[in-house]
C-alpha cells in the first residue's frame, strides 16, 4: 500500500510539473504560432495525453491557455497609445484582420479600439 501511494503521488506531482513546464513554455513563446506537437515534445508526452492532463489540471486546453495569454498581451499593449492597433496586433504576432480580432470582440464585447478608448479614459 505504501509503495502504491508513493507511486501514485509521485506520478501525480510529475504530471503537475509537466503542466507548469508547458504553461511556462507558452508564456515564453506566446508570439509564436501554437504547436501542440512541439509543446508535447518539450514535456515528453503524446499530444493527446498532454492535452487531457492539461485540461484536467487547469480546466482548459493548452490552446485555450495560449489564446488567453495572447488576449492578455493584446489587452496590455492596447493601453499603449504610442502604438496603432495594427502595430499592437503585429507585435503580438497576429493579423489584425484575422480570427483573433473577431474573438477579441466576442470575448470582451467590444472591438480593440473600443477597449483602448475605455482603458485610456481612466
Amino acid at each position: 500500500l505504501f509503495v502504491a501511494f508513493i507511486f501514485i503521488t509521485s506520478r501525480s506531482y510529475q504530471d503537475r510539473e509537466e503542466i507548469i513546464k508547458g504553461k511556462e513554455y507558452i508564456d515564453d513563446h506566446w508570439k509564436e504560432e501554437f504547436d501542440i506537437d512541439k509543446l508535447a515534445d518539450i514535456v515528453h508526452m503524446s499530444r493527446y495525453h498532454y492535452t487531457r492532463l492539461f485540461k484536467q489540471y487547469t480546466g482548459i486546453t493548452p490552446y485555450s491557455y495560449y489564446q488567453d495569454v495572447k488576449f492578455s498581451k493584446l489587452k496590455e499593449m492596447l493601453c499603449d497609445n504610442n502604438l496603432s492597433i495594427t502595430q499592437v496586433f503585429d507585435e503580438c504576432g497576429v493579423d489584425y484582420n484575422g480570427n483573433l480580432a473577431k474573438k477579441f470582440k466576442q470575448k470582451l464585447g467590444m472591438t480593440p479600439s473600443q477597449y483602448r478608448a475605455k482603458m485610456t479614459q481612466k
